[in-house]
């Protein structure tokens, strides 16, 4: 039985007890181990966070428009580190203020567009982590896992619910200038909250993700990696990926610097629960990009690889943190079956406590020549002081003569946050 079972939905009670007993441990400093249990537990830390989301949804279709209000309130207590042990909990609640007039994939408006933000309390992360051994941290437990830049492995923050993994991590540093990164997961804890349903909320998982990284050079980082995903509840998603990942910055005259990265990766069907469709598919990713005092622009080429004359022949990234790649209206969440195209222009600024970013994405078939569409995505970002930020975001995404065929349509998202740390 997974660390899901065991882990699995305390009760209103028990999530009472917790939320009120962790604000009143003391929030001293952690940089040394504590003496006793006692003083492990006592001189813990303990954070707080709240962010509320306005996300609103249109759509050229025949489902209601979506106006979703919602308020994700976080508590988390790490303990001080005891005999080379210590613990963590985090446990989040989203709530919807006001009328539902959303889908969340939960509460049944299926008339209306969906916002993937159920309400729900569940714990979040629970672990245990250990580093009595040199260079090297072991974790147990339920655990944020997010991976070089989060295209393959992530925690989709960006929902209101967070990704999370049940399972056995390894972090270890012995040799100079490298990480490796190791876990094995038997449960996949997803965004879709923690009541049951359609999407399934969790997954029963036999997976083995290996990332080794090499920053000793001055044109970068590299990095080398293994995700072998075998998805017993969701066997199409299976797969083994390896691939390598190259990026960095070269800085020219006072404050300006050339970015860079390239990435390369292999997949195909992988364990004993595999999809019954052997296939094998690539992926390539290109960024090139030009930093100047506060102004950055980027050019990049991502290429996910599928074949339209068979089903199931493309590549897969079910792990990921999506909604930072392919544009934020969210449209290619899962990989079309004739695999996609991106090619994507990004600029930024940055001034006081302000960061404006724009991009544009124009999207097509790998295999073909469908046109899937653009999407343009802005996003304000504000600083109001060390605790407090607030955004405006908005994506406009515009079907190509294409994407009729994968069920997209024209869709606007506008999103207002208000974000609160202690």
């Amino acid at each position: 039985m997974g660390l899901r079972h065991r882990l699995k939905r305390c009760t209103a009670t028990k999530y009472g007890l917790i939320i009120a007993i962790l604000p009143i441990i003391s929030s001293a400093g952690q940089s040394k181990s504590a003496k006793s249990f006692q003083e492990a537990i006592s001189d813990g830390q303990t954070k707080l966070s709240f962010r509320y989301r306005y996300e609103g949804v249109e759509q050229a279709n025949s489902l209601n428009d979506a106006n979703a209000s919602t308020l994700k309130s976080r508590i988390n207590y790490s303990s001080k580190r005891y005999l080379n042990f210590k613990i963590g909990v985090e446990i989040d609640d989203v709530t919807a203020i006001g009328e539902e007039n959303y889908n969340d994939t939960r509460n049944g408006n299926t008339n209306r567009s969906v916002v993937a933000d159920p309400e729900g309390t569940e714990v979040n992360q629970a672990w245990l982590s250990y580093n009595g051994i040199s260079d090297t941290t072991l974790k147990y437990g339920r655990q944020r896992i997010n991976l070089d830049n989060q295209r393959f492995i992530g925690g989709v923050g960006w929902r209101q619910n967070e990704q999370t993994y049940d399972g056995f991590t390894l972090k270890n540093t012995s040799f100079r200038d490298t990480t490796i990164n190791y876990a094995y997961i038997d449960n996949i804890n997803r965004i879709f909250g923690p009541d049951d349903g359609n999407p399934v909320a969790d997954i029963d998982t036999r997976t083995h993700l290996l990332n080794l990284k090499y920053s000793g050079w001055d044109l970068g980082e590299i990095s080398i990696y293994g995700y072998l995903i075998d998805m017993l509840d969701a066997p199409v998603l299976s797969s083994e990926t390896y691939g390598v990942r190259f990026s960095g910055a070269r800085k020219f005259g006072a404050t300006s610097k050339l970015l860079y990265a390239i990435e390369y990766a292999t997949q195909e069907d992988y364990g004993n629960h595999a999809s019954q469709n052997e296939y094998d598919a690539d992926y390539l990713d290109v960024v090139l990009g030009l930093k100047l005092d506060a102004n950055t622009v980027k050019f990049g080429y991502e290429v996910l690889e599928g074949d339209a004359s068979q089903s199931g022949q493309f590549f897969r990234t079910p792990l990921a943190t999506l909604h930072k790649f392919n544009g934020w209206a969210d449209q290619f969440l899962a990989t079309p079956g004739a695999g996609l195209e991106d090619t994507y222009l990004s600029l930024s600024r940055v001034w006081s406590n302000y960061k404006l970013i724009a991009v544009f994405h124009k999207f097509g078939a790998e295999d073909g020549s469908d046109d899937y569409g653009d999407e343009i995505d802005l996003a304000l970002t504000r600083a109001l002081n060390k605790n407090v930020s607030i955004q405006l975001k908005y994506a406009d995404y515009n079907a190509g003569s294409g994407a009729s065929v994968l069920g997209k349509v024209d869709t606007e998202k506008l999103w207002f946050s208000v974000n609160l740390k202690f």
